[in-house]
């Protein structure tokens, strides 16, 4: 597991890169868009409970898996920006 300082480095690092392609989007939708794909990878798993284990934020862990339920049916990512993000 990344350690917790590392990972928010990480995050704020990837966070800036989608604004930077996703510049309609808001920054805090997309550094919850960071926190989740971290979270994916090192849960290697997309189940809520199993992501948010993963997620360093000061709140329960229910809130949290509440949080990454929201960013997979509240973010609203087209196609296109997936392609602006990994194309170039």
């Amino acid at each position: 597991m990344i350690r917790p300082s590392a990972a928010r480095s990480h995050v704020d690092t990837l966070a800036e890169y989608l604004k930077e392609r996703l510049p309609h989007h808001r920054r805090d939708t997309l550094r919850r868009v960071a926190e989740v794909l971290f979270g994916i990878l090192q849960a290697e798993s997309t189940l809520h409970r199993k992501i948010a284990l993963h997620i360093d934020r000061e709140a329960t862990p229910a809130s949290i898996t509440r949080m990454v339920a929201r960013t997979f049916h509240e973010t609203n990512l087209t196609p296109q920006d997936v392609c602006d993000v990994l194309l170039p």
